[in-house]
């Protein structure tokens, strides 16, 4: 599966999973032992009875290795096993997903139920988290040099041990930052990976950069 494939149908199975109540806890979920990673989930969601799911999303149709995976991932977690993708391979796929307990979501027959109106809002909720990732909507809130200061650190930064390095905090008092930035509207609502946060911060503070030059040379013509 290609990565703007994989991409494209994580996106579709988030909007899937909240179009039935379920709430996204987090995505990109790290499983760590002794400190180091151990798997990966792609999404954490909570269904409407509160119970979580690890959630796996697969662009094809599911085949055995990702009912082992969605099976062993949730192990990890402590969660139940959910798989979204679009289908079975074939029967033998089925009675494995029965025998271990993963739950499995086919995206065909989601696309079937969809409205007209719904596929509109999906896509439309998609553009808008591509251009987020990427820090092009157009935000109105304006940064100041201390914004900067944390931007250009998570731009810069291995990871948030790193950025929190950089700016001389400890990392809770860098997601109280994050969050300041988050609630004036200069970073996304929603849950980044750190690469996602990485290019986000960079974007923002290129944008601003030209904003600030045009801002100059208008008042020179003036």
């Amino acid at each position: 599966m290609s990565k703007m494939k994989g991409l494209s149908s994580e996106r579709i199975a988030k909007r899937l999973l909240e179009s039935r109540g379920f709430n996204i806890i987090s995505t990109k979920h790290v499983i760590k032992e002794d400190d180091e990673k151990v798997a990966e989930v792609d999404i954490v969601a909570e269904d409407p009875n509160g119970e979580r799911y690890a959630v796996e999303v697969k662009a094809g149709k599911g085949d055995q290795n990702s009912i082992r995976q969605a099976y062993a991932n949730a192990e990890l977690c402590g969660y139940k096993p959910l798989l979204i993708c679009k289908g079975y391979a074939d029967d033998a796929v089925r009675k494995a997903a029965l025998k271990l307990d993963v739950k499995v979501v086919e995206l065909n027959e989601y696309y079937l139920l969809l409205e007209p109106e719904e596929l509109e809002s999906i896509i439309k909720k998609c553009v808008e988290e591509v251009f987020e990732t990427h820090g092009f909507l157009p935000y109105s809130a304006e940064i100041n040099e201390k914004d900067r200061i944390i931007l250009k650190a998570i731009s810069t930064a291995k990871n948030f041990d790193d950025t929190a390095e950089k700016v001389k905090i400890n990392r809770k008092e860098l997601g109280k930052k994050i969050d300041d930035l988050t609630t004036r509207g200069i970073l996304p609502k929603r849950s980044l990976s750190f690469r996602d946060l990485k290019r986000c911060s960079s974007s923002i503070l290129a944008r601003s950069e030209i904003l600030s030059r045009l801002n100059e040379i208008e008042k020179r013509l003036k």
